[in-house]
């Protein structure tokens, strides 16, 4: 049975490329390709909507960024052509998103000819088919399901919320105290941190002893965002509070902050929405069996980034 890492071990051209690079995860994933690019694959190749600084700092790192929209598909199977893996980060910023077929992004993998390909998708998005933003998963997970057998090698990928959402909200940690979100007190899920995700889709691309298949990534711990809150005053020295607040208010919020496009601040409102719902409460070990290790917990990770979340010199010239 084919793997990724024989693909890429047969392959002369040796070529990854990564969709949804102007969002987070397609960056972080990006990222950590182009730090371990040389031995198993050469290439790594960045599709982007929109040319954001994530962008910019790939290109810098030396990706190969192709512009790309649900809209053209001759772009996506030009782009797809010069590659012989395939990530499909679904491109959340694309303003054709949830009105779009955005399942363009799986059918081109088999008019490009495709050897490899990995959906990025969240879990249970067969239960989030109600909302207008997590909506596009489901549509995408059943694309995948009609063109699996035309491709040589396909797995899914299903994420949890990622805790690096949080740096969205840093300046209201640092300079109010206070953890403000949408999400029910009560609600737990088990949060990854994309670092970690990344570096899992990196062995699952490159390591043959991980087959083609569904993975499911969370992280070791389910926790409220209550629970977050307490674990962020350990690391920067000062209490910090949670506050429930409405999605309005959270929405404008991100649009004083002007950080990321409308598209994924309705995203990460739906996010919100099923973390309330406890949609996103699953805990696996599928990225702990990925890592080899136990993957990193908030703790952690918020010690390792508490400078982000502590007050700094330039506050006073930052968004309020």
């Amino acid at each position: 049975m084919a793997t990724f890492a024989s693909i890429l071990d047969m392959s002369s051209r040796k070529s990854i490329l990564v969709t949804g690079c102007d969002t987070y995860p397609g960056y972080m994933i990006a990222r950590e390709l182009l730090k371990r690019s040389g031995k198993c694959f050469k290439e790594v190749h960045a599709g982007y909507f929109k040319e954001d600084k994530l962008v910019k700092l790939l290109k810098h790192e030396g990706a190969h960024c192709v512009k790309l929209s649900i809209s053209d598909e001759k772009t996506i199977c030009d782009a797809y052509g010069k590659a012989d893996v395939v990530v499909v980060v679904p491109p959340v910023s694309d303003t054709h998103w949830s009105k779009g077929d955005c399942c363009v992004y799986l059918h081109a993998a088999v008019k490009a000819n495709v050897k490899g390909l990995v959906l990025c998708s969240k879990i249970n998005a067969s239960k989030m088919r109600d909302m207008k933003m997590l909506a596009p998963f489901y549509a995408m997970e059943e694309a995948l399901s009609q063109v699996k057998d035309q491709i040589k090698c396909v797995s899914m990928v299903r994420c949890s919320l990622d805790i690096d959402l949080l740096w969205l909200f840093r300046h209201e940690i640092a300079k109010e105290h206070t953890l403000c979100l949408p999400v029910d007190r009560d609600a737990k899920f088990a949060p990854l941190v994309m670092e970690d995700g990344a570096r899992g889709l990196y062995n699952m691309l490159t390591h043959a002893q991980f087959p083609a298949g569904i993975y499911e990534l969370t992280g070791p711990e389910k926790l409220t965002f209550v629970d977050v809150a307490h674990k962020a005053s350990s690391a920067v020295g000062k209490k910090i509070e949670y506050e429930h607040i409405s999605r309005k208010d959270m929405e404008h919020y991100l649009h004083r902050q002007g950080e990321i496009c409308e598209n994924e601040i309705c995203f990460i409102g739906d996010l919100f929405e099923a973390v309330s719902k406890s949609l996103l409460c699953e805990q696996t070990d599928d990225l702990k069996r990925l890592l080899s290790h136990e993957p990193t917990t908030v703790k952690k990770f918020l010690e390792k980034n508490s400078k982000d979340f502590k007050p700094r010199s330039d506050d006073a010239n930052d968004a309020d």
